[in-house]
This record gives C-alpha cells, sequence and structure tokens, in this order.
C-alpha cells in the first residue's frame, strides 16, 4: 500500500492528496526482499548492492550515463554560472560549473489504461491501494496543512477506493 497525506493549498483554497513516505527501508532489509524472490546469497547481493554506487560514481565520472534495466537511468548534469561568456573558446569548466548533480530518469513502459497506450514509469505499479498516512499529533503536514491529530506513531488508515476494484 502506498501512503498519502491531505495538503491544503493556500493559492487555490483547496485540498489534494500527496505521496508520503511511510518508512524507508534499509540496503539490508531490500537484500533480504532479493534474497527471497532469487537463488542468490544475502552475502552476494549485499555486495553487490554496496558496489553500485561507486560503479555508477566511476562510469558517470567518465561521461557515461548508466541505465539499469527495469528501473531507469543514472547521467551527470551541471549548474553554471546565471551568466556565460561570450566566445565559445572562453568556456571554462572549472571555473563555471557551480554545482554537479545525478538526474534519474525512471525506465518507461508502454501499458493499457482504459483502452488505450499510455507510457508509464516502470517502478510504477498499475493497482496502487493508497492509505492516509496519519501524522503524529501536533506536528505538521507537507505543504503546512492544518496537524491531524492521533497518538505518537504515523498509522496508515485505509481509505476505500471510489469506484475501483476489490483484490
Amino acid at each position: 500500500m502506498a501512503n498519502y497525506r491531505k495538503r491544503y493549498s493556500k493559492m487555490t483554497g483547496k485540498w489534494t492528496p500527496v505521496a508520503a513516505v511511510g518508512k524507508t527501508l534499509s540496503t539490508r532489509k531490500i537484500a533480504e526482499r532479493i534474497e527471497k524472490e532469487s537463488t542468490v546469497s544475502i552475502a552476494d547481493i549485499m555486495a553487490v548492492l554496496y558496489s553500485l554506487p561507486h560503479v555508477l560514481r566511476d562510469e558517470m565520472a567518465n561521461g557515461n550515463a548508466v541505465k539499469l534495466d527495469g528501473v531507469g537511468s543514472f547521467a551527470l548534469t551541471v549548474q553554471c554560472h546565471k551568466t556565460g561568456v561570450d566566445r565559445a573558446e572562453d568556456v571554462d569548466p572549472y571555473s563555471q560549473i557551480t554545482n554537479v548533480k545525478v538526474q534519474f530518469r525512471p525506465e518507461k513502459a508502454s501499458v493499457q489504461v482504459a483502452g488505450m497506450k499510455k507510457m508509464q514509469t516502470s517502478l510504477v505499479a498499475n493497482d496502487i491501494t493508497w492509505v492516509e498516512l496519519q501524522e503524529k499529533k501536533g506536528t505538521k503536514n507537507a505543504g503546512g496543512t492544518t496537524p491531524s491529530g492521533g497518538d505518537d506513531t504515523p498509522t496508515p488508515t485505509p481509505t476505500p477506493d471510489p469506484g475501483g476494484d476489490e483484490g
């Protein structure tokens, strides 16, 4: 189940749902899940997962994008000073680039929605069940809405899908 919170927009005066994170899974938890779905040992999975960021970093530093099938692509992007230079021969990355970031582009796949083909990221399930994530008492949720109250832990509250099918 995916979580959402209710957010109030002061600009529009309307309420909308926004995606909310219930908890963050560790590398170990992901490795345990992969172990259950494969024939690979948890030690081997952990070794691969710990090596992945180093390989991504090195390949991007060498000017390559990295595509992980079923996940997406990673590539470097840069931010530069707002003012450029007048001549191409004066371009200097060492003095003009102010920030380097990693851009992630999720892989997209063609899916059928209401009889029509649509491109959707492969990381988004077609059958998401949404539950409202309750806020801790006295806190503000995304967008600065009024606290919803409750006990000391966020608790997903099932919200029926209006017009969706069960199952």
